[in-house]
């Protein structure tokens, strides 16, 4: 798999790019302004919908402009050549396109291209806040696992409904029997976000293990663990769902009283340890940004070998075929 062409249009500081890359390495040199983490931050777009430095998709719109368009031509051995199209417009909300047809779901074009990009802002994900390797996790298994793309947004529109009805009910206008409904599904739900983040951390933390004792020349350990809020170390997703309801039921009073969901993967966390410490509180600068190196690094690894270039197991743990798709 690789980028074929690239198109750009008011991204960024382009008005408008058309770039065609050869198979192989391609660096991009230039002076600071001139755009090329605009490039990069447009090829990871495609991948993922998504931008990696910013949250607000009204950034990447040119000054002065009203949409800016982001299109690349993927060529890929494992499936059919594939075009894809994301359109952000300060009016209207974002749209994306897969060889030409509008799709209903922004969802649907993530994981036509591959992609991992490394920058400053892995480090804070090593050294930040949970939420940053949250959005870590959500963005590189989305990529391979469109079910879990399906899961995650159920789930986050579930966990709205019933922040809603916890609001409802502290005010004294809900019903709380509604709560029960909600419960289940977010079990339902979040036991597969779980699941599949129990699987991806796993995989990550051994490539990332053995990537960052060759790059310390085996002076060092890194140890990478999945951390559910919940607790346990459920991984089928059955026994995930009863550990997630019955987690939910014992903290109801408390959500009562806050008006939000005190439990579940929204509140997870990853745990990234040098040497059995932990790196995002007592670990070194070098420490940190070896550690966020051999995590990027171990990506790369971990895509190669899930689309057939390496081991068999990253295969089992995120690939099945149904009728030519992937879930």
């Amino acid at each position: 798999m690789y980028l074929h062409s690239l198109s750009l249009a008011n991204f960024r500081n382009y008005r408008s790019l058309d770039l065609h890359l050869e198979q192989g390495m391609t660096i991009l040199t230039g002076r600071n302004g001139q755009g090329k983490s605009g490039i990069i931050e447009a090829i990871y777009l495609l991948a993922t919908t998504k931008s990696h430095r910013t949250a607000r998709d009204l950034e990447l719109i040119s000054i002065g402009s009203e949409f800016a368009r982001v299109a690349g031509i993927v060529e890929r051995q494992e499936r059919d050549d594939v075009t894809v199209e994301v359109v952000m417009q300060r009016a209207a909300v974002k749209s994306v396109k897969v060889n030409g047809s509008k799709q209903s779901k922004i969802s649907d074009a993530i994981g036509q291209l591959n992609a991992v990009v490394f920058s400053t802002a892995d480090i804070e994900m090593v050294k930040g806040e949970p939420t940053l390797r949250r959005r870590f996790m959500d963005l590189e298994i989305s990529q391979v696992s469109p079910q879990y793309v399906f899961a995650l947004g159920r789930y986050k529109r579930t966990l709205e409904q019933r922040n809603s009805l916890l609001k409802s009910i502290r005010d004294g206008v809900g019903d709380q029997s509604q709560l029960a409904l909600w419960d289940d599904q977010l079990a339902q739900y979040g036991a597969l976000v779980m699941s599949r983040r129990s699987s991806y951390i796993r995989t990550i933390s051994t490539l990332a293990s053995e990537i960052y004792s060759s790059m310390t020349d085996a002076s060092e350990q890194l140890a990478i663990s999945y951390r559910p809020q919940t607790g346990g170390n459920a991984t089928e997703e059955a026994e995930i769902q009863d550990m997630l309801r019955t987690a939910l039921r014992n903290r109801r009073e408390v959500d009562l009283i806050r008006g939000t969901t005190s439990t579940g993967p929204h509140r997870d966390d990853i745990l990234i340890e040098v040497n059995g410490i932990a790196a995002r509180e007592y670990g070194s600068q070098g420490q940190q940004r070896t550690a966020a190196a051999a995590l990027k690094l171990a990506e790369v690894e971990a895509v190669k070998e899930l689309f057939g270039i390496g081991q068999q197991y990253l295969k089992e743990l995120f690939v099945t075929r149904d009728e030519g798709r992937y879930t």
